[in-house]
């Protein structure tokens, strides 16, 4: 029979269906289920205090802590869909916001610690500006990691003369930049905290 016959009416062509909202696709709700899977495994990543400040229902706060203790694979993903479900309903935008307000002080963490281990390389009066910064700093500890790590440098640079090349980087360079970090994020929570 042909598309437009009267036997089978929902075949037949109407202008009136073509205007009918049938609403997202499967694939559309699909993804905004799996984004807000994602979203609560995000959460995550938030510090323990700052989740804590967030405002949520208590189940759904249970299940991220049960998420936190979950090692299994299988489980861990029956888990995050049991959290995008609970997410349906909560105020996912806040969540959204806090998270993004933490990945980008991370990376302005990321970014300041590097500024000042250049600087506390190529000057040793960075050290004192340091100081003034975070003033828990050990003085003594600091300048002999720095020495250190230029002690490095000038190793690996006469290991491979090769001038093309970047600026070796080794073991105790990225250990400055760790201690720098961690220096860092206990000052901004202190900041936060007070």
């Amino acid at each position: 029979m042909k598309k437009g016959s009267d036997w089978r009416p929902d075949l037949r062509d109407s202008h009136e269906d073509a205007d009918e909202d049938l609403g997202p696709s499967k694939t559309q709700v699909k993804q905004a289920m799996h984004e807000l899977q994602d979203l609560g495994v995000a959460l995550l990543e938030l510090p323990p205090s700052q989740l804590a400040a967030l405002q949520m229902e208590d189940r759904l706060r249970n299940a991220l802590v049960e998420l936190q203790r979950l090692t299994s694979r299988e489980a861990i993903r029956r888990q995050s869909q049991f959290i995008g479900k609970m997410l349906r309903d909560a105020d996912s935008e806040s969540f959204r916001a806090a998270i993004h307000a933490y990945r980008h002080g991370q990376n302005k963490l990321l970014q300041e610690a590097e500024l000042w281990r250049t600087r506390l390389l190529a000057d040793d009066a960075a050290v004192t500006e340091w100081v003034e910064i975070v003033p828990e700093a050990n003085l003594q500890q600091l300048r002999s990691l720095i020495r250190n790590v230029r002690r490095e440098q000038t190793r690996l640079q006469q290991s491979n003369p090769d001038a093309e090349a970047a600026p070796p980087k080794g073991r105790l360079y990225r250990e400055l930049f760790q201690k720098l970090r961690i220096a860092l994020q206990q000052k901004f929570d202190q900041q936060a905290a007070g």
